[in-house]
């Protein structure tokens, strides 16, 4: 859910400050949210998909689910890895 979030904040951020802003996007802005969100440069090939459109909904609700699944696919391996890392402790002290 975390991953899907972050997209709708990316999202919501371009729909306040688009092109037709008198505000123009914040570099650090951009480049925090596609550290935050890195199959948003999957969107770099479509830029036709204007800001509100139902294109640009279209891609943005693709990247959002792409986003979910990295995060959710990270988490795992952290779980993974903290159970390995468990079963291992409890070997050893077996052992000792």
């Amino acid at each position: 859910m975390l991953g899907l979030a972050v997209t709708a904040g990316f999202v919501a951020y371009q729909l306040i400050v688009d092109l037709q802003s008198p505000r123009s996007p914040s570099p650090a802005v951009m480049i925090a949210f596609v550290i935050l969100c890195p199959p948003s440069l999957l969107s770099i090939p479509f830029l036709d998909a204007e800001v509100g459109t139902s294109g640009f909904y279209f891609l943005w609700t693709f990247i959002g689910i792409l986003n979910a699944a990295l995060y959710a696919a990270v988490r795992a391996l952290i779980v993974r890895a903290k159970i390995v890392r468990a079963k291992t402790a409890a070997r050893a002290k077996k052992s000792v």
